[in-house]
């Protein structure tokens, strides 16, 4: 039987774990290096803007679901965005995936967010990905490409 619950401050170095595993499958299989349990402290900390939830199997974790808040005009109001998704691979396909997007679903209903957006890897992964149709099989409907400016290092 799969639980969820809410991440707190104390999951940190779970949820540093899991984010780690995660970015390592989107770039094959490569280490990342700058994912630190005292970034995810910090992130966490932030409990207006930044929301996540465990997914456990009795006591061990094996999913993990980010999100944060945004607000746009083009949404009409604010919004969650799920910033990191990711299931241990041998419990893939038994639904924790799914128990985690309803309990972002549960989170945004009480938030009275408009809606829900995740990005996409980078194609053609995305389209190869079982998470495109674990996505539109919970309801998600494709909106187009996320681009990225990143701001540091950029000469003022």
């Amino acid at each position: 039987m799969v639980t969820t619950r809410e991440v707190s401050i104390d999951d940190a170095p779970t949820v540093t774990h899991m984010v780690a595993a995660l970015l390592a499958e989107l770039d094959g299989g490569q280490k990342q290096g700058g994912l630190d349990t005292q970034l995810a402290v910090d992130l966490l900390a932030m409990k207006e803007r930044v929301y996540g939830f465990l997914a456990f199997t009795e006591e061990r974790p094996v999913g993990l679901i980010m999100l944060s808040e945004s607000a746009a005009l083009f949404a009409g109001g604010t919004y969650g965005i799920i910033t990191e998704l990711y299931v241990v691979p041998d419990q893939r396909s038994s639904g924790v995936a799914m128990r985690l997007i309803e309990a972002a679903v549960g989170l945004g209903t009480l938030k009275d967010w408009v809606q829900l957006e995740v990005g996409a890897p980078r194609q053609p992964m995305w389209s190869r990905s079982p998470n495109s149709a674990l996505y539109l099989k919970a309801g998600f409907a494709e909106i187009g490409p996320r681009l990225k400016l990143p701001l540091h290092g950029l000469a003022s």
